[in-house]
C-alpha cells in the first residue's frame, strides 16, 4: 500500500526553523510452567513458549469451561480499531483458533522473514519488530516466557512488554483478532498457523489505545519500545564511502538499522517527480520504511562490491535495480559466496543492493543500540553509569524555550560533574565520552486527541565555578554552548541525543522545549564510562507520575 508523503526541513541550532515531519511512511498467570527449549539459542530455534500438542490457542481446559479471557480494556469493537476513521468493511473478532486449525504463538523460533504487514500503516514498527525477532534475547523480554498459548491451562490471555520511558510496561491483553473474510486484518505471519506478530502488535496497538493510533511513525521510537536502547540518526546522502565499515560494524555487533526511502523533501533538495517514478520503477516504496538485514563486501570482478541487504515489512515489492535478486551481477559471484550470503531468487521482500545506490535511495538511516557507540565506530560501547532524571516543563513556571527566548535561563537546570579516569582518558584523547538523551512523555494517542509532538533539545554550558542558585539570563548572553560531535537540532520528534567528549569537571545541563510554554513531562537518559553525577540546580519540577514517574536513578552495570 503507498504510503503517505512528508515534508522535511532541517533546521540550524541558531535559527527559528524546526524540522516538522509530516510523518514518513507509513495480570494473571498459569501455574503450569511453560517448555523451554534447551538448545543453543539462534533466530530460527529460540522459542520461549510451549510446543501445541495438539492443542492449539485456547482449546483447553479453560476453553471447555467457557472461561476464556475477554479483555475488558480493550474491547473486541470498533473502539479499539479506529477513533476518527471510518471503514465499511465486515470486521469480526475471532481468537486463533477460530482462524486456523491447530495455531501455535511462535512456529520453529522468531525471524524477519515472519512478518507481514496488514491493512495498517504500522510499517515504521513493523519493520524494527522484525530486525527485533533475529534477536532472542530481545525477543524474550518482549514476549515473556510465562505465556501460555497452546497449553491446557491456556485461558486466552496474552502478555507483552514494552519499554516506555525509563521503566518496560506489562501488558496483556485477550487474543481476539479482527478478521475480514476470516482473514487477519492486520499485521500477521507468514506462516498462517503463527500467531505472535498479530499480537505483539495488538498489544502495541493497546498500549497506544487502538491500531489507528500506530498509523504513521518514525522506526527511532519502536528501537526505543522495543529495547530500551538508544537510537541515533544519519542521512545516508551525507554518509561517506570509509562509513559503510561503521554500517558493517553496527550491525554485526547486534544494532538494529531502519531505513526511510527517499519520497521526502529533505533540507533544500526538492525531489522531481521524474525522480520519484523511476525509483517505483525499480521496486522502491516513497516514503516507507525498511530495515537492514546484511551489510557485506564481497570479491567481484577485480575489485569488491560493498552490498546492503533490505527487507520490506510487506513481504514483498522489492528492488530491482543493481544486485538485486537474479540480476547479472550475481553471475560474477562464485556459488559458495552466493550460498553464504543466502540469496534467493523469491519475491519476499527481502533483497541487495549496493552502498552507492543505498545512499540514494533513503534518506534516513536509524541506528539503535542497547548502549551507545561513545567513539562513532560503529561498535556499541559499555556504558558503565547510566542516569534516568524526570522532570516537566510548567507552563508560566520553567518553559522558558530555547536559546534564542529572553526566557531561556528559567529553564530547568542541572548540574553534571564528571570525574577524572585516567583509563577512559587515554582510550578518548584526554577527555571523557558523555552521551546525552531528551525524550518528551507524548504517547501515539495524544495526537489522536488533537496534542501535537514538540521540538526539543538541551544545551550544555561549561561550569568554572559551583553555582548554589540558578544561573541568571547574565550568564546566557555571555557564555556559548558546547556543540555535540554529532548534529543536534530542535526537532519534533520524541527524542533528541547528542553526543560529548568533555574535560573532568561541572557542567550545567539545560533542557527545552524551543518555544516557550509548552507543558511536558520529559525524561533525560545520560551515559558514561566514568563516574559522573546529575544533580538538580533549581527550576526542575517532578515529572508528572502519572506519565513518566518522578524518581530520578543510578545505575552501574
Amino acid at each position: 500500500m503507498p504510503q503517505m508523503g512528508c515534508t522535511i526541513t532541517i533546521s540550524s541550532r541558531k535559527t527559528h526553523d524546526v524540522i516538522k515531519p509530516k510523518i514518513a511512511t507509513i495480570t494473571d498467570n498459569s501455574s503450569e510452567q511453560t517448555e523451554v527449549r534447551k538448545d543453543k539459542l539462534t533466530p530460527r530455534n529460540w522459542t520461549s513458549v510451549v510446543k501445541a500438542g495438539g492443542i492449539g490457542g485456547g482449546a483447553g481446559k479453560a476453553r471447555r469451561n467457557g472461561k476464556l479471557f475477554v479483555d475488558p480494556d480493550f474491547r473486541a469493537d470498533m473502539s479499539s480499531i479506529f477513533k476518527h476513521k471510518v471503514t465499511a468493511k465486515k470486521i469480526i473478532w475471532k481468537r486463533p483458533n477460530e482462524i486456523i486449525f491447530n495455531p501455535v504463538l511462535v512456529s520453529d523460533g522468531t525471524s524477519r522473514h515472519d512478518m507481514k504487514q496488514g491493512e495498517l500503516n504500522d510499517c515504521w514498527f513493523l519493520s524494527t519488530l522484525s530486525a527485533i525477532a533475529e534477536k532472542p534475547q530481545l525477543m524474550e523480554k518482549i514476549i515473556p516466557v510465562d505465556n501460555t498459548f497452546g497449553t491446557p491451562s491456556y485461558n486466552g490471555k496474552f502478555h507483552c512488554r514494552f519499554w516506555q520511558f525509563g521503566k518496560w510496561v506489562d501488558v496483556y491483553i485477550d487474543d481476539l483478532l479482527p478478521t475480514v473474510n476470516g482473514d487477519i486484518l492486520f499485521a500477521h505471519s507468514s506462516d498462517p498457523t503463527e500467531f505472535w506478530v498479530s499480537l505483539v502488535e495488538k498489544a502495541y496497538a493497546k498500549l497506544n489505545r487502538s491500531y489507528e493510533a500506530l498509523e504513521y511513525g518514525f522506526e527511532a521510537d519502536a528501537f526505543t519500545d522495543l529495547t530500551g536502547g538508544l537510537a541515533e540518526w544519519y542521512n545516508p546522502a551525507d554518509l561517506k564511502e570509509e562509513d559503510f565499515y561503521l554500517i558493517r560494524a553496527a550491525f554485526q555487533c547486534g544494532a538494529v538499522i531502519g531505513c526511510l526511502s527517499v519520497g521526502c523533501r529533505i533540507r533544500i533538495r526538492v525531489e522531481d517527480k521524474g525522480d520519484r517514478d523511476e525509483r517505483e520503477k525499480k521496486g522502491m516504496v516513497s516514503n516507507h520504511s525498511y530495515v537492514i538485514t546484511g551489510v557485506e563486501e564481497i570479491p567481484y570482478l577485480q575489485n569488491t562490491a560493498k552490498l546492503i541487504r533490505m527487507r520490506n515489512p510487506w513481504g514483498d515489492t522489492e528492488w530491482n535495480g543493481a544486485w538485486c535478486d537474479g540480476s547479472d551481477e550475481w553471475c560474477h559471484v562464485p556459488e559458495s559466496v552466493q550460498l553464504e550470503l543466502e540469496l534467493k531468487t523469491q519475491d519476499d521482500g527481502e533483497f541487495w543492493m549496493n552502498y552507492r545506490d543505498f545512499r540514494k535511495e533513503y534518506c534516513n538511516m536509524i541506528v539503535c543500540n542497547l548502549s551507545p557507540d561513545f567513539d562513532h565506530d560503529g561498535i556499541s560501547d559499555k556504558a558503565e553509569y547510566q542516569l534516568n532524571l524526570y522532570g516537566r516543563w510548567a507552563r508560566g513556571i520553567n518553559a522558558g524555550g530555547w536559546l534564542e527566548c529572553e526566557s531561556f535561563h528559567t529553564n530547568p537546570q542541572y548540574i553534571l560533574t564528571l570525574h577524572t579516569d585516567i583509563s577512559v582518558q587515554r582510550r578518548f584523547n584526554g577527555r571523557l565520552p558523555v552521551v546525552v538523551s531528551l525524550l518528551q512523555v507524548f504517547q501515539r494517542q495524544h495526537k489522536l486527541d488533537g496534542g501535537e509532538m514538540f521540538a526539543i533539545g538541551f544545551e550544555i554550558f561549561q561550569l568554572f565555578n559551583r553555582p548554589t542558585v540558578a544561573l541568571n539570563k547574565t550568564f546566557f548572553d555571555h557564555n556559548d554552548p558546547l556543540m555535540p560531535e554529532n548534529e543536534e537540532t530542535y526537532a519534533e520528534y520524541r527524542e533528541t541525543s547528542g553526543r560529548f567528549f568533555l574535560d573532568p569537571g561541572q557542567y550545567l545541563l539545560v533542557p527545552t522545549t524551543q518555544q516557550s510554554n509548552q507543558q511536558r513531562s520529559y525524561l533525560l537518559r545520560l551515559f558514561s564510562v566514568s563516574r559522573m553525577e546529575c544533580v538538580p540546580l533549581d527550576n526542575v519540577k517532578d515529572g508528572s507520575s502519572e506519565e513518566s514517574g518522578t524518581a530520578s536513578s543510578q545505575q552501574r552495570h
